[in-house]
Parts: C-alpha cells; structure tokens; sequence
C-alpha cells in the first residue's frame, strides 16, 4: 500500500487505532459503497483505500475532508479513479495526504473553517487532474504539491512546495503556479518551486510568487507563457538568498509585451540571484528577457543567463549584472531541450557545486545542474520516488554529509 516517508526528517502523526477503510462497489461489509461513507466513518489518522469501480468509472462524489485522512488506491501502482472536488476543512494539526488520485472533473480546494496560521497540512502527491487544479490559496494551510499531472488546471497556495508536476494552465485564467502569503510570523523556511513543466495563459504569469515570509527557490522549471513566465515581488528581508536558477522560458505566444524574468516591487533587504537561466521565445511580438520593472529594492544580482531573440534582453539597473549572452540563439525541443543553444551549453556558472550530473560545467536551462529536470520526469512511474533532497554543494573532506530527503511510496 501507499505511504508517505519522510528521510532523516520529519514524517506523519497517526492515531494509534487508525485502520483501514476500503471502498468497493457492490462489496460486502465491512468495505464501504462509496468514498463519502467511508469519510463519514473514519477518524483522524484512517487511510481510505479506493477500489476502482468496473471499467475505471469515476466515483462521482463531493467530498468534504474534516478529518487528518490518508486518501489511496487499493491497487498497487494505480490510481483510484474519482470525478469530484474534494474540499478541506481547516483545522490546526489536521494531516490529509491524497496520493494517486485521478480526478477527471474536479479538483482540491479550500472549505470554510479555521486554523493556525499553516496549521493544516496537505500533501497532493501523483496525481492525474484532467480537468481541475489544486486551490488552497489560504493562511490555514501548508501545500506540498508533487509529482503531479494537471491537464487544464491551475496550483494556488500560500505555503508549501510545488514540485515535478506537468501543469497546463493555458486554458485558465489564473497563474499556473502561484505562491502569494500574506501572513508572517513563524520561522523563515524555503519554499521549493522546482522541476515543474508549466504552460500558463496569454496575460497571466506562468510562476507568480508575491512573498515577503519564506525564502523562495524557483528552480529547473521549464515555463511556457504568453505574458510572464516568472514574475516575483517582495523576497525575505532576512538577507536570506532567493534563488531564481536553471529555468528555461519561452513565449510560446503572446498578446502585448512579454517577459522572461520579471522582477517588480521587491521587498528593500531583499536578495534576488537570477543565474543560469536560457530564455527565448517563439511569439513574434514585442519581448523582453530579464526584467527589473518598477518599485524594486534590495539587491537582484542577475549572472550567467542566456537570452535569445528579445527586444530587450536584460534591461539596465540591477545591483549586479555579468557574464550573460544576448547575442547566442537558444531553440528547444517540444520537452524543453535544446535544439540549439551552443552558449547555453556548458554555460552556466562555472563552479564545481553547479556541475551537471556527468561532473561537466553546468549547462544552462531547466536540463541542467543537480536539480536536472529529468530527476522529476517522467511522472507516474508506479515507482517509490525521492521527489525532493536537500544537500550540501560543497563536500569538503572531513565533514559530515547531512541530506534531507522527502519521499512517498507507492
């Protein structure tokens, strides 16, 4: 069965009589007729284990989650198959983990309650939304969003990670991906945009972050877009670094100006590092590269990036600019390789903690660095996955190598 792991750190509270509650149509008892009963039977800590209906028919259900469940499919290695918004009630300390859920219309939102500030957790991990998204764009909750595909949808939080999905958001009017907090207070953490394929709509931003409480690392994303692939305000004003690194970003249409990188109303103590990213576009319109629009403080230190094909491709200002290429063309496969980009490869910073996974200098673009895109994809490989490790850069002999490591299995 499925269960999430957690590596040297951390891991999921249960209660000590949490069992097992199996949905089966047409079962006998003790299984349960659909997904909402056995919800309604269930105490915190249950998981709720799905048999698929005959022929793979949805469940079609509404479900309110007011309790810390675990929701799974009875098959190894599959998805249990539902059509309905699955809507979470806040709740401080409340844990709901969905783990391969195929949801062909519906998504996971937001229901009315109340919570400490990332009081309630969720964790949405190798799931297929064909036509829904995950919204829970709300103080209450603290988002991990991994390994996942949405086909027409959209990923809204405040705190949490969004990580190695496939996100199309081209039919939707909203970002793809957005992070938007709006209340401090706690510990300074990091929240990871990392590994995502993401394909926003014209005039709306394929990543949008608006954070001035966790440091953001938005990193190994291939972003498609028809306004702003990565727009970012605000940034900690702990002199924390945040990371914008090893993207690929194209304008694959467009309606006014677009932009690459577009950085505007960052906070005054802020640090923004804009590094190795290879940008270009295929609209024809007006375009920008790297960006510093209006209301900026703090220091964006923009090094090692590549654009093509832009009408402006690094715009002046920035506290440091060095080492890009303007002048290089960059095309891209369908999945975001290169076709051609001959400064983009081996062109990223040349320092050894950047180094691709063969130990050649780092290439620019989402393809390159440790955090390569492909340790993200293929999705849904019916594999137990590591889908997130922290680690030093820099091994020196005679220290000790401490690893974060956050994993599911299936």
């Amino acid at each position: 069965m499925r269960l999430l792991a957690c590596l040297l750190f951390g891991g999921v509270t249960l209660s000590t009589f949490a069992v097992d509650r199996i949905v089966e149509e047409f079962g006998s008892a003790p299984t349960y007729p659909n997904i909402a009963s056995a919800v309604a039977a269930a105490v915190d800590g249950d998981r709720i284990l799905v048999k698929n209906r005959a022929g793979d028919i949805p469940w079609i259900e509404n479900i309110t989650v007011d309790k810390s469940l675990q929701f799974l499919s009875y098959a190894d290695n599959g998805f249990f198959v539902v059509q309905g918004t699955y809507s979470i009630v806040p709740a401080t300390g409340r844990q709901v983990t969905i783990i391969g859920m195929r949801n062909t219309a519906g998504g996971i939102q937001a229901a009315s309650g109340s919570a400490a500030v990332r009081g309630t957790r969720v964790r949405v991990i190798d799931s297929f939304f064909v036509n829904g998204g995950v919204q829970l764009a709300n103080q209450n909750f603290d988002v991990d969003v991994v390994g996942c595909t949405l086909q027409n949808g959209t990923v809204g939080l405040f705190y949490g990670n969004v990580i190695g999905n496939d996100i199309d958001g081209s039919q939707i009017t909203d970002e793809a991906i957005s992070v938007t907090p709006n209340v401090g207070g706690f510990p300074l953490d990091t929240c990871a945009i990392v590994g995502n394929k993401v394909k926003g709509r014209v005039s709306y931003e394929g990543i949008f972050v608006n954070t001035d409480h966790q440091v953001v690392h938005i990193r190994n994303n291939y972003v498609q877009h028809g306004w702003m692939g990565i727009e970012v305000y605000g940034g900690n004003t702990s002199g924390v670094q945040n990371l914008i690194w090893n993207n690929t970003i194209t304008a694959y249409t467009g309606q006014f100006t677009t932009y690459g990188i577009n950085l505007a109303n960052t906070s005054s103590g802020a640090i923004w590092e804009i590094m190795n990213n290879a940008v270009t576009r295929t609209w024809s319109g007006e375009n920008r590269g790297i960006n510093k629009d209006s209301g900026n403080f703090g220091q964006i230190n923009v090094y090692f990036n590549h654009v093509a094909g832009m009408n402006i491709a690094i715009s002046t200002g920035f506290t440091f600019e060095g080492n890009n290429t303007t002048t290089q063309p960059i095309t891209l496969n369908a999945d975001g390789t290169f076709l051609n980009a001959p400064g983009a490869i081996n062109g990223g910073n040349p320092a050894a903690p950047f180094y691709d996974l063969d130990l050649t200098i780092g290439d620019a673009g989402a393809y390159g660095a440790s955090y390569t895109l492909t340790n993200f994809h293929p999705l849904h490989t019916g594999a137990a996955r590591v889908y997130m490790a922290g680690h030093p850069f820099n091994v020196r002999q005679g220290s000790t190598l401490r690893v974060r490591a956050v994993a599911f299995d299936r």
